[in-house]
């Protein structure tokens, strides 16, 4: 008899279903799992006095499927948050209108690595690094003993001028939540590295479960979903997912 034993590694790719994209690979995952859950009908032996189960219907409910994911890239934070991506280009802003309040960080509409100018409004009043402000991780901090005055009624008491990089902005639950096919391209390591590829037709995008900033440890998003019957495909063909396994 054959040895199917399984130890899996491998490629986890997704597209939004019916979208005429190519997949996308979601980088680094360190798990990835299907849990079919069943509402179970049973019905009671009522000839017998110590009782017991005369018949039981397992009826699946849905497939859920999760998976970890260990790259924080635009795309993954984009899809578990239900958000949109948009490419920042690297370039220069020029007098930026900005609220600054002393003793405080202040952010810029990007992040800046090099500040060129900090001027009043009006442009007359120029101010000094390391006497009315500092250059700190990619924005302002604006020094108490300075001469930038404080705002009047939250108007912008100073233009900032400086240059940042390309970025990949993503903005988080703007959107509703969205269908995706997903291809694992995995290979079984118990059987030499034989290929091993599971095709799940239609899933809910699923939501990132916690999204951890800061720790000691590397980074991972949990994402949970759902597969969705794919109605488009013929009789006697699941419309769940399909396994294929290299003989």
């Amino acid at each position: 008899m054959d040895d199917y034993s399984y130890l899996g590694s491998g490629r986890l790719l997704l597209r939004e279903f019916g979208a005429a994209t190519p997949f996308e690979e979601v980088g680094n995952v360190s798990a990835l799992s299907f849990s079919p859950q069943v509402n179970s009908v049973t019905l009671g032996d009522y000839t017998q006095p110590g009782g017991g189960t005369r018949n039981r219907v397992d009826r699946v409910t849905e497939v859920q499927i999760a998976y970890t994911f260990h790259d924080f890239s635009a795309g993954n934070f984009a899809r578990s948050m239900r958000g949109t991506v948009s490419e920042v280009a690297g370039g220069t802003a020029a007098s930026e209108a900005v609220v600054a309040y002393a003793g405080g960080f202040t952010p810029l509409a990007n992040i800046a690595t090099a500040i060129t100018s900090v001027k009043s409004p009006d442009g007359e009043d120029t101010y000094v690094v390391g006497e009315d402000y500092e250059f700190v991780d990619g924005g302002l901090r604006i020094l108490a003993d300075g001469d930038i005055p404080e705002p009047v009624a939250g108007a912008a008491n100073i233009a900032v001028s400086y240059t940042y990089g390309a970025a990949e902005r993503v903005q988080a639950f703007v959107t509703s939540a969205k269908q995706y096919e997903a291809l694992f391209l995995g290979l079984n390591e118990a059987r030499s590295g034989k290929p091993v590829r599971v095709h799940a037709h239609k899933i809910s995008g699923g939501v990132i479960q916690e999204l951890g900033l800061l720790g000691d440890q590397y980074g991972q998003g949990q994402v949970q979903g759902a597969l969705q019957a794919d109605t488009t495909k013929a009789a006697g063909l699941s419309q769940y997912f399909t396994v294929d396994i290299v003989k």
